[in-house]
């Protein structure tokens, strides 16, 4: 049997690179052919490569000191993540940009599996918003199975118009599971189908097969986050650190973004080495899905800085009854012996 995963694989976003490969994996260890459509739709990859220059010219031109911080080594952490998937995983002999190149691999797998993360977004300015690929409308329903695992559509208080057209998109899936209740809700009460709630597929593999160590020896504090800190988070987390007293004068480390408050950033490491950083901290300070998800995952403390409007990690914070970890400051100590039941409950529902 040969199956093939349609999600974001091709993208500088830790948390997106390791789910594409926690699903890979675990589908590839009960036995299965198993690979990553190798689709890289030229919205996303413009949106990414934006990321790489949070920051606008002066006179027209990159000061030394922005291209030092910013540009050069968000480069170098795509370059990074490539190499990664390259040798991780294994994706199609074939790639494809376009959405009509997908029609190759309308017949060439017994199953397609489309997810996780956000592929069913509507509005990411990352992804490049709605796009049917990721519901397999490419996929000839006929010969192929076509499966959900954990995708999600983020927030849906804006998809009235789009509902129509996702009912007809979903009609002919043979299993449908989703990541967060908004999404659940819409495919259930709006499409009309039944659907499960499971969790990331991150929380399947237990990354054992990672190796990679800190190169920091002593005792750290890690900072995660997927966009820029602004000067109130920075000043939130630094209140937050001098609010524990086991924390003060431990060493800051911020991961995949520069921080004013840290004693080292580091911007170029690959997904093996930040999930190293996650293993070994002292404690964990995030806004990230996927930071908290580590924390939990390496029974690490952690803090979450968010949104009131980032409903997948109350999501699934709620259902681990933790939502006291969305604060802004919290010194209780977080127990992790009954959480580890949770979160297997979780993971064979589907």
């Amino acid at each position: 049997m040969k199956i093939g995963i349609l999600t974001f694989h091709h993208t500088t976003n830790y948390g997106a690179t390791l789910q594409a490969y926690a699903l890979w994996k675990t589908i590839k260890q009960y036995g299965y052919d198993v690979e990553i459509i190798d689709y890289r739709p030229y919205k996303t990859a413009i949106n990414y490569l934006g990321r790489l220059m949070p920051i606008k010219p002066v006179h027209g031109n990159y000061s030394r000191y922005k291209l030092e911080r910013h540009f050069i080594p968000y480069l170098i952490q795509a370059w990074r993540m490539r190499r990664f998937l390259v040798s991780k995983l294994k994706l199609s002999k074939e790639k494809t940009y376009t959405i009509n190149g997908l029609e190759k691999f309308s017949n060439q797998y017994d199953i397609v599996i489309c997810g996780s993360d956000q592929i069913w977004h509507t509005k990411d300015r990352f992804t490049g918003g709605f796009n049917p690929s990721f519901f397999l409308d490419f996929i000839d329903s006929k010969n192929t199975k076509k499966i959900s695992y954990a995708p999600s559509f983020g927030q849906t208080k804006d998809l009235k118009q789009d509902r129509q057209l996702i009912s007809k998109l979903i009609s002919d899936f043979d299993k449908i599971s989703v990541r967060d209740n908004n999404s659940l809700r819409l495919i259930e009460q709006d499409c009309d189908r039944v659907a499960t709630k499971v969790l990331d597929p991150t929380f399947l593999n237990d990354f054992t097969e990672f190796k990679s160590t800190p190169k920091i020896e002593q005792k750290y504090i890690l900072l995660y986050s997927i966009t820029s800190y602004t000067a109130e988070q920075e000043e939130k987390m630094k209140s937050l650190i001098e609010s524990i007293p086991k924390l003060k004068n431990t060493l800051i480390v911020s991961l995949a973004r520069p921080s004013n408050i840290a004693n080292v950033d580091l911007i170029t490491v690959d997904p093996e080495e930040w999930v190293g950083y996650f293993r070994n901290a002292a404690y964990v300070i995030t806004g990230s899905y996927h930071g908290t998800i580590f924390s939990l995952k390496f029974k690490r403390q952690f803090t979450v800085f968010t949104r009131p409007d980032n409903v997948k990690i109350k999501d699934l914070l709620q259902d681990l009854s933790l939502e006291s970890r969305i604060i802004d400051h919290k010194e209780n100590s977080l127990f992790f012996n009954n959480l580890q039941v949770l979160i297997m409950v979780q993971c064979i529902k589907f």
